[in-house]
């Protein structure tokens, strides 16, 4: 074998080390730029009441679980004047002090399955979260049209229980201040059981709230509510409840595969269709690496063998590359997951175990035997 036809068949194995290392990492951050950019450009502020826009009726239903969880059904009516060029925001405080607790040691709580219906029609909401709300924009074609619209919410809240006496305690600002007045507010908490002292407040005492217990089911009820006003409900708990420790819930959504399989996207508003032809784009650019590295020029001859040659280590370096690009696949299914973005690391994860796995049939290999690489001594 020649130096020329050495150099080639080194030069053959960049491949293997720059397109998997350089190409795909640089294809999963522009995909990541793309649902960041189509987010950013979803996402509004929120907007300030226009004179007439009100609250018709705003209904909540929940039911607390043994294990501390509590499923919420929202249903509200909104009338509005004139049109909106932003969506409707909604959310939830999601941190929590009581008096002049650090903020850094608050109970935090975490927004699991959040469905969204806007007039009887299942809709995709812009998610986000910060350190103190989890928020949603809700609005097809991001903006909010005339009249009345009735929107329907279902999701669950974790780590709303506390233990401020040793008895399982719920204290929950079920309606956050809006700026449109609200002319009825109905809530009903269903528990496992008994519950003890219930109350309710709305923001300022700027009206009345009453609670009624009647077994397990508590009903808090307010009326002509002013801008700006937000209602707030406590219960005692049944002692069958767990309260979870605040350092075992996750701020925002908690990110698990059934919500990333089922509602792709939904984090960060894409539609579901968006996400899967992304990952289809990802998955051909991940075959068309492994074609790329399979049709490069093979071993060498035992006959054009330099002396001391040897292909063997370009199946090590493959691995490696290999290992190095599935340990790329999992960071970046670890900071897509909570945008419901995970489908887009799979390809790359793929790809990286693929080449692993497949190092020894990709991999140069000679087609000899070493023992036959040693040169005889000339005459």
């Amino acid at each position: 074998m020649t130096m020329a036809r050495f150099r080639r068949t080194s030069v053959a194995l960049v491949p293997v080390v720059v397109v998997p290392v350089v190409v795909v990492p640089v294809a999963v951050v522009a995909a990541l730029g793309l649902a960041l950019g189509l987010a950013v450009g979803v996402a509004r502020p929120a907007w300030a009441a226009a004179p007439g826009d009100r609250i018709t009726s705003y209904d909540i239903e929940a039911r607390m679980r043994t294990d501390g969880s509590m499923a919420v059904r929202e249903r509200f009516t909104y009338s509005f004047v004139a049109a909106r060029p932003d969506p409707l925001y909604w959310g939830v405080p999601i941190r929590l002090t009581s008096g002049d607790a650090d903020s850094l040691t608050a109970q935090v709580v975490s927004v699991e399955d959040l469905a969204v219906r806007m007039d009887g029609r299942s809709t995709r909401p812009f998610l986000g979260h910060q350190s103190w709300w989890y928020s949603a924009w809700i609005g097809s074609g991001g903006r909010t049209p005339a009249g009345r619209h009735t929107y329907e919410l279902t999701y669950v809240l974790r780590g709303m229980v506390t233990l401020p006496e040793g008895r399982p305690t719920l204290w929950w600002n079920a309606v956050f201040a809006r700026d449109e007045p609200i002319d009825q507010v109905r809530l009903s908490l269903t528990t496992p059981g008994r519950t003890g002292r219930a109350s309710c407040t709305v923001s300022s005492d700027a009206a009345p709230c009453q609670a009624t217990t009647s077994g397990a089911t508590v009903s808090y009820t307010a009326r002509d509510l002013p801008g700006r006003s937000g209602v707030t409900a406590y219960a005692e708990l049944p002692a069958t409840v767990v309260a979870e420790p605040s350092d075992a819930t996750l701020p925002g959504v908690r990110p698990t595969l059934r919500r990333n399989l089922a509602a792709p996207g939904a984090g960060a508003g894409l539609p579901a269709g968006a996400v899967h032809l992304v990952t289809a784009l990802l998955l051909v650019a991940a075959l068309g690496v492994l074609v790329v590295v399979r049709r490069r020029p093979r071993g060498a001859r035992e006959s054009d063998s330099p002396r001391g040659f040897d292909v063997g280590p370009a199946r090590a370096r493959m691995r490696d590359a290999g290992a190095l690009v599935a340990l790329g696949g999992l960071v970046a299914g670890y900071l897509l997951a909570p945008r419901d973005l995970l489908w887009w690391a799979l390809p790359v994860l793929a790809l990286g175990l693929a080449l692993v796995v497949l190092a020894p049939w990709l991999a140069p290999r000679p087609d000899v035997d070493r023992r036959h690489n040693s040169v005889a001594p000339s005459r």
